[in-house]
C-alpha cells in the first residue's frame, strides 16, 4: 500500500508538470511518437517473496520442511516499446525479467538439524513478465522528460533447485530438490526521468513495482538417499505444495531511441 502510494505520488507530480508547462514542453521538443526502450539495473525482493516453507511431506512432518530464507538482491533487465497517439498519452508493450540468488542453505531444517547438510548446487529463482498498459509523459524543463506507465499481463516464475549432501559417519545422506515453474496474473506500475540527448535518443532512469498474484507450486518433487559402504538405501520420495508471493522494487538505467 505504501508503495502504491508513492507511485501515485510520483504520477500525480508527472501529470501536473504537464499541465503546467505543455506550451513550453511542446514548444521546445516535438518528441517522436515511437520509442524502444533497453533497461537494466538491480531489483530489490519485497514482503515473503523467496522465504515461503515448503508444505507437504507428510512421512517427515515439519521437520522434512524446507526454508528458503529469501532472496538475495538480484538483476532485472528488459525492454519495452511506446507508441504515443498523443503528444502525451500512449500505450507500452513490455516484455521483463529477472534473476535471484539465495540468502542462505535450504538444508538447515531437514531432518530437524541433525545433520550438518551442505549445498552442492543450487539454482536461481527466474521470473519473467510481457505486460501491456497505458504511459504518460511530459518534459519538466528543457530536455529533461517524466514518463510513467502502468500494465498488465503475463508471468512467469521458476523456482531454484538444490543438491545437498551430508557426512554422518561412514553414511552419506543425499537430498534433492527438483525446479518448478508456474504462470500467473501479472501487473506493475512505474516511473522514469529521461534525459534528452536529442530527438532520437534519450538516457533513463527508472524505478518500477512488479508483482504477481501468488504462485500455486503443486507438484515439487524431492529425493533422499542414504549410502553406507555398499549399502544404498531406498530412495525417499516426496511432493511439495506452496504459493509464492512474487513482489519487487526495480531501480534500472537504460537508454531510448526514439523514431
Amino acid at each position: 500500500m505504501r508503495l502504491f502510494r508513492f507511485f501515485s505520488l510520483l504520477l500525480m507530480t508527472g501529470l501536473m508538470s504537464g499541465i503546467l508547462f505543455p506550451l513550453a514542453a511542446q514548444s521546445i521538443y516535438d518528441l517522436k511518437r515511437a520509442e524502444l526502450e533497453v533497461h537494466v539495473g538491480p531489483a530489490i525482493p519485497l514482503g515473503s517473496f523467496g522465504q515461503k516453507a515448503f508444505q507437504g511431506n507428510e512421512d517427515l512432518g515439519s521437520s522434512g520442511n524446507l526454508t528458503y530464507h529469501g532472496a538475495k538482491v538480484g538483476v532485472d533487465y528488459g525492454l519495452a516499446f511506446n507508441f504515443y497517439a498523443s503528444p502525451h498519452w500512449g500505450v507500452v508493450l513490455f516484455f521483463n525479467g529477472h534473476s535471484y540468488g539465495l540468502k542462505t542453505d535450504a538444508f538447515s531444517a531437514y531432518q530437524g538439524n541433525t545433520y550438518a547438510w551442505q549445498t552442492e548446487e543450487t539454482d536461481k529463482w527466474t521470473e519473467f513478465m510481457a505486460m501491456a498498459g497505458p504511459t504518460y509523459r511530459c518534459m519538466i524543463v528543457d530536455r529533461l522528460l517524466f514518463s510513467a506507465r502502468a500494465f498488465i499481463g503475463y508471468a512467469h516464475l521458476m523456482s531454484p533447485f538444490y543438491r545437498s549432501r551430508a557426512e554422518v559417519g561412514s553414511s552419506t545422506y543425499a537430498y534433492s530438490l527438483d525446479s518448478e515453474s508456474e504462470s500467473q496474473f501479472g501487473y506493475g506500475a512505474g516511473v522514469a526521468l529521461k534525459f534528452l540527448i536529442g530527438r532520437g535518443f534519450h538516457l533513463d532512469l527508472r524505478c518500477e513495482y512488479l508483482a504477481a498474484v501468488p504462485f500455486w507450486f503443486r507438484d515439487v518433487r524431492s529425493r533422499a538417499t542414504m549410502e553406507s559402504g555398499n549399502i544404498n538405501s531406498t530412495p525417499h520420495d516426496n511432493r511439495y505444495t506452496f504459493h509464492e508471493h512474487f513482489q519487487t522494487l526495480n531501480v534500472s538505467l537504460g537508454f531510448t531511441v526514439a523514431f
